[in-house]
């Protein structure tokens, strides 16, 4: 079997995957860079004592990380929990994509395993809309070229920015809106956060259908906050809750003939 991670600043998804490539659990935990290794290590111990897994039987890992504060702690955790040396996403690992960004080494590890899994699983051309801290936008294009991607504040920080620089403004959950016009403040909030937002989804997948003068493309959204937006969006999308854990594990077997783990680090 092979453990998959995704770090990132809203929280830490976890997977195992058995030796076919199918999903054996997944989890959520928060990323908390005051933690110390023994503490994600307990943690990750608990997860698998709660799934029924044994860690023991791993053959492998793959880290991919976009809080470099949390990636050596989490890492190491990790490697000894599971008695072998996770796989880092980074410069140097094989994707089999290609990237048409100015600087490679600036493409997030998060949107090359995700752009990795849409490849494998979706028909060209897509756009991956991933709806995290940040809400991205990574287009690839019929010939298979990653083309480059839009960054825009995610739901949660645009929300919470609003509360905190708008004194009379409360800080509110996100929740389904009653209707587009809100007759409360909170309910207000919502209408705007939720509509607003799906309106500019639908709006730059009209920009970016004009662009590459293509009205076939697929629309492919993740992260957590995806749930709340897709259902008020006119566009047609295919949510996909665990595509980057997916990107991983591909990318784990294609790497896995030139990584060499270091058990005796970690005993």
């Amino acid at each position: 079997m092979v453990f998959a991670a995704g770090l990132n600043n809203s929280g830490i998804a976890l997977a195992v995957f058995d030796t076919d490539g199918r999903l054996m659990f997944r989890s959520n935990i928060s990323a908390d860079g005051n933690r110390c290794e023994d503490e994600y290590l307990l943690q990750l111990k608990s997860i698998f004592s709660l799934y029924g897994v044994d860690p023991g039987k791993a053959e492998g890992a793959i880290i991919s990380s976009v809080v470099p504060p949390l990636t050596n702690v989490f890492s190491s955790a990790a490697a000894r929990l599971l008695g072998c040396r996770p796989m880092l996403v980074g410069p140097g690992i094989k994707t089999g994509l290609d990237i048409k960004i100015d600087h490679h080494s600036q493409l997030g590890s998060d949107l090359v395993a995700n752009t990795v899994a849409a490849s494998a699983l979706y028909p060209k051309p897509f756009i991956i809309i991933d709806m995290g801290t940040a809400t991205t936008f990574t287009m690839v294009n019929a010939k298979s070229e990653l083309c480059g991607v839009i960054i825009l504040p995610g739901v949660r920080i645009a929300l919470d920015a609003l509360s905190a620089k708008a004194a009379e403004l409360p800080y509110i959950s996100l929740d389904s809106p009653k209707a587009l016009l809100g007759t409360n403040t909170v309910d207000a909030m919502n209408s705007g956060i939720i509509y607003g937002t799906a309106s500019m989804l639908d709006g730059l997948i009209d920009r970016l259908t004009d662009e590459f003068n293509d009205t076939g493309l697929s629309v492919v959204v993740t992260g957590e906050l995806a749930n709340h937006i897709i259902p008020y969006c006119r566009h047609k999308m295919t949510y996909a809750p665990n595509l980057l854990l997916e990107g991983l594990y591909m990318l784990y077997r294609r790497n896995q003939k030139k990584h060499k783990t270091d058990v005796k680090a970690y005993q």
